[in-house]
């Protein structure tokens, strides 16, 4: 923010560009120039306020509710070529595909738990393998029927060196594994076939697994355990790496090219292999035990709690390589990556594709962005002569004086104003729902 003084004896303040982001864990009081407060909603990526993410209707799912989606291409040897099919989980727990030709049901896939879903090629045929927190795993390749596996109840899964890594619901103080080249079979009876590793500490519950850089990241509540399995499963080696400062949310686990991000209770974190940093030190976080991530095209997006306890009511998208990040207020329950697009589940069940298109399934979201507090280090009432704003679409600007608000709307164009308030300590809002709306060159004059 930069300031000129008026020959008025006025303080006129210009804020060049918006891309100074938010840090909602400081003072107001405290915060440098161009940093705000709080922001929703709004992309500021580029210096401007324009739109930020939101969740798009995708006509293959119009009218549809579920638990999860995704995409697999499976080889058909008949055709001699690879099929596409896409995949939804409804809100009953049946399966569904569609290869082209409308949705197919798949008898015997039926979850009472959102499941999972990685593909493997198994006994040389590609295949979907699908768990749940509850169920039985179920193998699906291609067809309308899939077989039932005798297997863990499995909360997390990942392939590494041909064998399935899981943790399990339950007592969750073993990481399991299957047999290697056969994820189907866990028989534990033998050391030639599948078995686990039982982790007995005080780093809690286990919650996610993560292969990462040609090991087995194990996240528990209250830390990461590295496993070593390269080869027989007498020769598996766990070490602990990091005991974490607040609980970890599973959900939240995500491995992001040369990093893992995660959730805990007392921020986010990233996670290179041998230790953890902090990320978005400016978003507060509330605990998210029910948090979701995933990445897709160098982003990390998370659905988690920023605001309200207890729910999913924010998405975070993080690029990952410049640590540039939007908020939006958006309550999705389940991100999955379905090809090269992220798609969300929301919390009525209603699924959509994330975009930047700064609505809710057509209807615009409000988007938010509030300065730090401003009183020009004296105690004495200042009165804002004016302000100015430059926006492509309706919006609406607030002068906060002592708490109390003005609110004055604004339109297209460059728009002055003459709010004539006055107080001690100032803050300034703006706001949109305005579908494209693009706000920046944002000024204004305080004397007193």
């Amino acid at each position: 923010m930069n300031l000129v003084r008026t020959p008025t004896g006025g303080r006129r303040r210009y804020l060049r560009s918006f891309s100074g982001n938010m840090d909602a864990r400081s003072d107001p009081a405290a915060l440098p120039d161009g940093r705000a407060s709080f922001i929703s909603g709004f992309d500021v990526t580029d210096g401007a306020l324009t739109d930020g993410y939101g969740v798009e209707e995708v006509e293959k799912y119009a009218g549809k509710t579920g638990t999860g989606v995704w995409r697999f291409s499976l080889y058909d040897a008949e055709a001699e070529e690879y099929v596409t099919y896409d995949m939804y989980c409804d809100a009953g727990g049946y399966l569904y595909f569609d290869s082209g030709s409308g949705w197919n049901l798949i008898g015997g896939a039926n979850f009472s738990a959102p499941p999972s879903a990685v593909g493997y090629r198994l006994n040389g045929e590609d295949s979907v393998l699908f768990t749940s927190p509850s169920d039985r795993m179920r193998v699906w390749k291609g067809g309308t029927s899939a077989h039932v596996v005798d297997s863990p109840y499995i909360t997390s899964m990942a392939i590494h060196f041909e064998r399935m890594f899981a943790t399990t619901s339950g007592e969750s103080n073993a990481v399991y594994f299957s047999d290697d080249l056969d994820p189907t079979n866990w028989n534990d009876s033998s050391l030639d076939e599948g078995g686990y590793v039982q982790l007995l500490d005080s780093r809690g519950r286990l919650l996610a697994v993560a292969d990462f850089l040609n090991y087995v990241y194990v996240f528990r509540e209250y830390g990461i355990t590295r496993l070593t399995a390269y080869a027989d499963q007498e020769d598996f080696r766990a070490v602990n790496l990091y005991v974490a400062g607040g609980r970890i949310y599973g959900g939240s686990v995500c491995a992001c090219g040369d990093t893992v991000m995660l959730l805990a209770s007392d921020g986010l974190h990233s996670f290179d292999g041998y230790s953890v940093s902090d990320k978005l030190r400016g978003v507060k976080f509330l605990p998210s035990p029910d948090a979701s991530a995933v990445y897709a095209d160098g982003l990390y997006y998370l659905a988690a709690c920023t605001a309200v306890e207890g729910a999913n009511d924010t998405l975070v998208v993080l690029d990952v390589s410049d640590g540039t990040f939007t908020t939006s207020k958006l309550d999705i329950k389940r991100l999955c990556v379905v090809g090269d697009d992220v798609y969300a589940i929301m919390s009525d069940g209603k699924i959509g594709r994330v975009c930047r298109c700064g609505a809710r399934f057509g209807v615009p979201l409000e988007k938010t962005w509030e300065s730090g507090e401003y009183d020009g280090g004296v105690p004495e009432k200042k009165t804002v002569r004016y302000v100015a704003v430059r926006s492509d679409g309706a919006a609406c600007v607030t002068v906060i004086a002592d708490g109390a608000e003005h609110d004055f709307p604004v339109g297209a164009g460059l728009t002055r104003i003459k709010p004539a308030v006055s107080g001690s300590v100032l803050k300034f809002r703006i706001t949109s729902s305005s579908p494209g709306a693009r706000i920046r060159g944002f000024s204004y004059c305080v004397s007193g």
